[in-house]
């Protein structure tokens, strides 16, 4: 009875003078420990904790504002009061429990709880949606939830995790973001939204939603060819791009106005018109149009000139830094004339077509004899008609006789320098009156046997 007795006191003593709550210092009798964070609908579990058992003391739990949860006393000792709460919408708030001893009340510590709704229903949005952007633009994409609250979010791209923001994404809670879009940036994107309470948290997985990063378009080019047909002449013009994501619009304009326009799932487009001989010239140029870019071409002058005109045949002789021959350039240079065939006559023998593709350029106006030996001494002509015109006769150059250049050049009295440092070009040298000959006999037959 005696040790009751003391003990009593000393509580008392403790509890003389206590402030409540909202006052200064907090009496170390009683201690409540619970949950700070607790979701939705969850029984939770709070405790008020005091020094040794107090058999008469008297427990309560309290919200702010002195609202009372429950009343507790006549414990035994060594329980300490516990109060299990069913978590609502209103449960949210700031607790403490209040210990009252011989008619002296103290206070505990205060409790701050935080309710937690269990995330569910993510989803992935994006804007502009769909997702199927160009180059250089920008995308936002929001992971939303139907419910939920203290939520943080993780990002995946191609199902690989988006740890952090880096010159790739722009990582800021529900968002992310990317300013200047790559092709690299393409691919299927998703997030999950999570309850971030350090205990047991609740997950949501998104859908998951395909980015397409459409390739920028490069300037198209003009160009164009003619075919006849039914014994009219017409015009296939080419507008191509080198790059770009389809569908693409192409549009044709002649002088400045549109006459005509195609919507294509690929880069090029043939467009067609109607060609005379002799027409005067026309300026045309196409346009290629997407949703986010507009590109013009090149300014292409249609014209259907006949060939005409003298056809001159030049010789260049190439040489290395010792004064030796390397190569022979023949250039056949034609004065008038928008679509010419050119064909390569060789000692009075015409050289195949397929054989000239292989050692010229620009449609066979240039051939190069890269082996200066003499199998390919000789005489030289190139012979120019339309290509449009089957029936057109054939135009021809001066003739060119190549042999072998250091007698020649000796025998004309040319001195050959012991050094040089560049590679220099040198001029054919005519063709001798006395090796002419009429290398032009029968061509007409000797063409059309080559050419089958």
């Amino acid at each position: 009875m005696e040790v009751v007795s003391q003990k009593l006191n000393i509580i008392y003593r403790v509890l003389t003078g206590q402030v409540t709550v909202a006052g200064g210092p907090v009496s170390s009798l009683a201690v409540l420990k619970g949950p700070e964070l607790a979701y939705l609908n969850k029984r939770v579990k709070f405790s008020c904790e005091v020094l040794g058992s107090l058999p008469s003391a008297t427990y309560q739990f309290m919200k702010v504002k002195d609202i009372p949860i429950t009343t507790k006393k006549h414990l035994s000792a060594g329980q300490p009061p516990i109060l299990y709460l069913k978590v609502t919408n209103t449960s949210a708030g700031a607790y403490y429990c209040k210990v009252t001893v011989l008619g002296k009340s103290s206070t505990s510590n205060i409790l701050n709880l935080k309710v937690v709704i269990p995330v569910s229903g993510a989803s992935l949005l994006s804007v502009p949606s769909p997702p199927t952007v160009f180059e250089g633009s920008s995308l936002t994409l929001y992971c939303e939830v139907q419910k939920g609250s203290h939520l943080s979010y993780t990002w995946y791209h191609n199902r690989l995790e988006v740890k952090a923001s880096s010159h790739m994404h722009n990582l800021s809670g529900n968002l992310l973001k990317v300013d200047k879009l790559t092709k690299w940036h393409a691919g299927s994107y998703s997030c999950s939204a999570w309850n971030d309470i350090g205990v047991s948290p609740r997950f949501s997985s998104s859908n998951e939603i395909h980015v397409t990063v459409k390739v920028n378009i490069s300037a198209p080019k003009l160009s164009f060819t003619l075919y006849s047909e039914n014994a009219s002449y017409y015009a296939n013009l080419t507008c191509e791009s080198a790059q770009g994501s389809v569908p693409v619009t192409f549009l044709l304009f002649l002088e400045g106005q549109e006459i005509d326009r195609q919507v294509a799932n690929s880069l090029t487009v043939w467009f067609t018109l109607p060609m005379m001989v002799g027409m005067d010239m026309v300026s045309a140029q196409c346009r290629a149009e997407t949703s986010h870019q507009q590109l013009t071409s090149n300014l292409l002058n249609l014209e259907m000139a006949p060939v005409g005109g003298p056809v001159y045949l030049h010789t260049e002789y190439l040489y290395n830094t010792n004064w030796q021959v390397v190569a022979m350039r023949l250039q056949c240079d034609i004065n008038r004339g928008t679509f010419p065939s050119i064909s390569w006559l060789h000692n009075n023998s015409f050289l195949h077509q397929k054989d000239c593709s292989k050692i010229s350029n620009d449609k066979c106006h240039v051939l190069f004899l890269t082996d200066i030996t003499p199998v390919n001494f000789g005489y030289y002509q190139c012979l120019v008609k339309d290509s449009f015109n089957i029936n057109a006769s054939w135009v021809q150059s001066n003739i060119v006789l190549v042999e072998s250049i250091d007698p020649v050049l000796q025998s004309e009295g040319v001195t050959i320098p012991e050094q040089h440092s560049e590679v220099i070009t040198m001029s054919a040298l005519p063709l001798r009156a006395e090796n002419i000959v009429d290398i032009m006999a029968n061509e007409e037959m000797e063409l059309r046997f080559e050419l089958q």
